[in-house]
């Protein structure tokens, strides 16, 4: 496979960058969150926050 570059390698940086914020985000959310350590089970809130990371991991192998 060619190596990525410019335009590309941008879009996949971005793609990645997207990715890893929404996991970010859900991990840190989800370890602060009582009702999601107690429980074991996403909260509406964490819920929201798995379907951003997904919609943002699909995105990224799609591009």
């Amino acid at each position: 496979m060619a190596e990525r570059t410019g335009l590309v390698q941008a879009q996949h940086r971005a793609g990645e960058a997207a990715v890893q914020t929404a996991y970010s985000a859900f991990i840190k959310h989800t370890q602060d969150c009582p009702p999601c350590r107690k429980t074991g089970a996403d909260c509406a809130k964490a819920a929201g926050l798995r379907k951003a990371y997904r919609d943002a991991k699909d995105q990224a192998v799609a591009a």
